[in-house]
């Protein structure tokens, strides 16, 4: 069964956590850090002086902006005229080219303590949940030859929620037909007696 597994803080061990937190962000570093020219590549000094412009992986930023090391640009995506966009009709923007982990990365972001923060939560929110009744209806209503054309613009949530809605309507109209409770030979029996019918042909 498709299981939902979710982290909004950061996981040393789950894959998708690494992969998503990978995002290059734009930094300004507020501090002077030595041994570090190496990360701008338009500087010829072994220091990062001050003001230097770089980008880092997301995964990099919470710790540098908690000690007030960088100060960093909102990935776009998340950005106010970004959720205006999502305000006004989120059911046809493809969130999977905005970012395959939309509502993940945006969270991680949210928690950052920006001044954007609260407005960031709300439009992932509800976000979600302008486009949740059309994903549960795709999922219902859609053959299997479809599915692949019609998760093509969901992020990865939006996309487990769906294989989730197909199941559950799939276990529905087995138990409307009956099909749920009949008894089937476990496995184990049914390979016990093919190889004893196996012993008594040889």
């Amino acid at each position: 069964m498709t299981k939902l597994l979710f982290s909004y803080t950061p996981n040393y061990f789950s894959i998708e956590d690494i992969v998503l937190q990978d995002v290059r962000v734009s930094c300004k570093f507020e501090v002077s850090v030595p041994k570090l020219g190496m990360l701008d590549q338009s500087a010829d000094d072994q220091d990062l002086k001050q003001g230097s412009k770089v980008e880092l992986p997301f995964w990099m930023v919470p710790t540098l902006h908690a000690k007030k090391v960088i100060t960093f640009e909102i990935p776009r995506h998340y950005k106010v005229n970004y959720r205006q966009i999502l305000q006004a009709d989120s059911i046809v923007v493809d969130l999977h080219k905005w970012g395959p982990y939309f509502y993940d990365l945006g969270h991680h972001v949210a928690n950052l303590d920006l001044k954007d923060s609260i407005d960031i939560k709300k439009s992932l929110v509800q976000t979600l949940l302008n486009r949740l009744r059309h994903i549960m209806d795709m999922s219902q209503h859609s053959t299997h030859h479809e599915t692949v054309h019609l998760i093509a613009n969901l992020d990865e949530l939006e996309r487990k929620l769906f294989a989730v809605g197909q199941l559950s309507y799939r276990s529905y109209k087995e138990w409307v037909r009956r099909e749920s409770s009949k008894i089937n030979t476990a496995a184990l029996v049914a390979s016990h007696r093919k190889r004893k019918f196996a012993e008594v042909t040889v």
